[in-house]
């Protein structure tokens, strides 16, 4: 299942649309997974100053572009893109092929796994995520978690792939004991009494 632009707020959303037409326009995107959002707003009031509410916002996103193949997108093309979109905040641009994504997602790296997993799909040109291997599961939770406290820039995206998942083996149930059989004779004398199994009455006798 995806996270879809709608999960965020009025502001945000806006401010993602407009990035992603004008990326998409640019580097013509096949599809573009937002992974990382964050927006800070300051709020300064004061009696000394007129105006009481002073307000400044900034927003930052982080996003994987995946362009076909004949496109080839330089740093001077970025850095281009980037400039064009300067107003709207920092925006942190990965940028691949899609046929290298999907020789990443076949080798199992955990990070385009993932992103084609949980992130929010923002830009799907003719359907193209069609294209893409079914999304993993969410078992594999624990090992994201772990690799993005160890390396919150994810500067070694690259190199991580996903372990297999080791799952406990069921405990072996004991042998069922076989049930104890008591017997009850009648005995005109004493009475009731409890008499041994056949086995062991048969062994009291040798």
């Amino acid at each position: 299942m995806k996270n879809y632009i709608s999960q965020l707020h009025g502001n945000e959303q806006n401010t993602v649309h407009c990035i992603k037409k004008l990326i998409a326009g640019q580097m013509n995107a096949l599809i573009i997974y937002g992974f990382g959002f964050e927006t800070v707003s300051m709020v300064k009031r004061s009696a000394f100053i007129k105006k009481h509410i002073k307000e400044k916002r900034s927003f930052t996103c982080d996003l994987l572009i995946i362009t076909p193949d004949p496109v080839t997108i330089d740093n001077a093309k970025k850095t281009e893109v980037q400039e064009m979109i300067a107003h709207f905040g920092q925006v942190n641009m990965t940028v691949h092929t899609i046929s290298f994504v999907l020789q990443q997602l076949n080798n199992g790296n955990l990070f385009f796994n993932w992103v084609h997993k949980n992130a929010m799909l923002l830009h799907n040109h003719n359907n193209s995520v069609q294209l893409l291997p079914p999304a993993i599961s969410s078992e594999y939770w624990p090992q994201v978690e772990a690799f993005y406290a160890a390396d919150p820039e994810m500067a070694s995206y690259l190199h991580v792939n996903l372990q297999p998942i080791v799952k406990p083996h069921p405990k072996e149930k004991a042998p069922a004991q076989p049930p104890l059989e008591i017997r009850l004779t009648l005995d005109t004398q004493p009475g009731w009494q409890a008499a041994a199994p056949d086995h062991v009455a048969r062994g009291n006798i040798q």
